[in-house]
């Protein structure tokens, strides 16, 4: 009967264990956060933070727990690591998705690898947090992770910078998921926004936005090394690279699936405005839309390809949308191997065109340009493919492909590769074909072609 006893104590205790787990307020009963963490003894002990800031590093010790800000979002709510050594947060004790952090802001960290956030061995939950102005001397100024398993969602990565590669996250034989998260304006090497070295598993990004992240060398926003990607409904805006892939960069062993994804806008100083994608990778790119990305945008003739500069056999490309991507100031998309077409190349348009103004261009749509008096140079140009002047009597309109600009002259027109449509006329006036042969420019070359011909026979007027 004793013994029986025991047993039900043992059960009650291991129940209330579960049942009458903590709350421990900062800093109410703890004055900072660490101090609240190191007093949680039971899984699943919350640590509620108030609004405020905390000039610490914390340290999640192994523990399940939780550790949330009152607020429930970012803002207001600051683990602060200026003037402090180290990592604002480690999770480096076999954490697991039990140990959470939601809704701070982690900034001002300063560390070899991972300024803000440091995972190594764990697979720690990160929610509805800014991880902001952290840096490191070499890799992961906002974030590093080793040998873990990233989950993140609804994290803002910003303003980080490192002295290596992964300004804004550097994951080393790791894999997870980054969900409905951003990131902007991170400042490295290569990999500026990510770089992802021999991924353990798989990694997916899932509504994810990049943009305006810088990379001195290679991929602006991803650098993708020896790792597995899945991409699906991601935005890359405005991101650079000083050398290669203004958004991507795979250079060995890397197979990466993006679907449904937006490039706008992205430049590279040499080689692909989007992507350079080396031999031994694969990548495939499904219902994407590419558009305004421009390589050797310092225009020193020095780079191609102002989608992507492909050095693999296995791209593939299928129903992607291609418009208006550069080289410096003309239209070509692809360099080095074709990639392989599955489906139809869709054009895109915008309604909205580069329009002059003098010397100064903007790009807006025909009906605002002429109504401020400008000059408009058609549908889909951009400003980069203009060279604004004050209009004399050697300009005209000139044709690449299916695309007019306005040019200072026949020579101008002929040195981009264009036809030049006659002084003084002007682009509105002008309809450009992308095919010689498809005379009445319906987009394919058949028996009303030759009618056109037909009806046009005799001396030109």
């Amino acid at each position: 009967m004793r013994h029986s006893n025991s047993i039900t104590c043992v059960v009650v205790t291991a129940i209330s264990g579960i049942m009458f787990a903590d709350t421990l307020l900062v800093p109410t009963e703890y004055e900072t956060i660490q101090s609240a963490i190191d007093a949680a003894a039971l899984k699943g002990d919350t640590v509620q933070v108030d609004v405020g800031i905390y000039n610490e590093t914390i340290d999640f010790l192994g523990k399940a727990i939780t550790v949330e800000s009152t607020a429930g979002e970012p803002s207001g709510t600051y683990i602060d690591g200026a003037g402090l050594s180290g990592s604002v947060v480690s999770f480096i004790t076999q954490e697991t998705e039990a140990s959470v952090l939601d809704g701070f802001t982690i900034r001002n960290g300063s560390a070899v690898d991972g300024g803000g956030v440091h995972i190594v061995g764990s697979a720690p939950s990160i929610q509805n947090c800014v991880i902001s102005g952290n840096t490191s001397s070499r890799f992961g100024g906002g974030l590093y992770a080793e040998s873990s398993t990233l989950s993140l969602e609804n994290v803002s990565i910003t303003l980080n910078a490192s002295g290596n590669t992964g300004a804004g996250i550097y994951t080393k034989y790791s894999e997870g998921s980054i969900t409905g998260c951003s990131f902007e304006n991170n400042n490295g090497t290569s990999g500026a926004g990510i770089y992802v070295k021999e991924g353990s598993g798989v990694l997916t990004f899932t509504n994810v936005s990049m943009n305006g992240n810088k990379g001195s060398k290679h991929g602006g926003a991803i650098f993708n090394n020896g790792s597995v990607l899945i991409v699906l409904s991601c935005d890359f805006e405005s991101n650079e690279a000083g050398q290669h892939g203004g958004v991507f960069y795979s250079i060995y062993d890397g197979d990466s699936t993006f679907s449904d994804c937006q490039f706008l806008n992205n430049s590279a100083v040499i080689d692909g405005g989007v992507a350079n994608i080396r031999p031994g990778n694969a990548a495939s790119f499904s219902l994407c839309t590419f558009s305004g990305n421009i390589a050797d945008s310092d225009c020193d003739e020095i780079g191609q390809s102002g989608v992507m500069e492909i050095s693999s056999n296995s791209v593939t490309l299928e129903n992607p949308t291609i418009c208006s991507n550069l080289i410096c100031d003309y239209v070509e998309d692809f360099s080095g191997n074709q990639p392989t077409i599955v489906g139809d190349i869709l054009g895109c348009s915008t309604e909205d065109g580069a329009c002059c103004g003098g010397t100064a261009c903007g790009e807006m749509s025909e009906t605002d340009c002429l109504d401020g008096d400008g000059v408009w140079s058609g549908e889909d140009t951009l400003c980069a493919m203009v060279t604004c002047f004050t209009p004399d009597a050697d300009d005209g309109g000139c044709c690449i492909d299916d695309i007019c600009i306005m040019a200072a002259s026949m020579v101008s027109c002929e040195e981009v590769g264009g036809t030049f449509e006659g002084e003084l006329v002007e682009c509105e006036d002008v309809v450009c074909v992308g095919c010689p042969a498809d005379i009445n420019g319906d987009g394919s070359v058949e028996v009303n072609d030759i009618i056109e011909v037909i009806q046009s026979w005799g001396v030109c007027p």
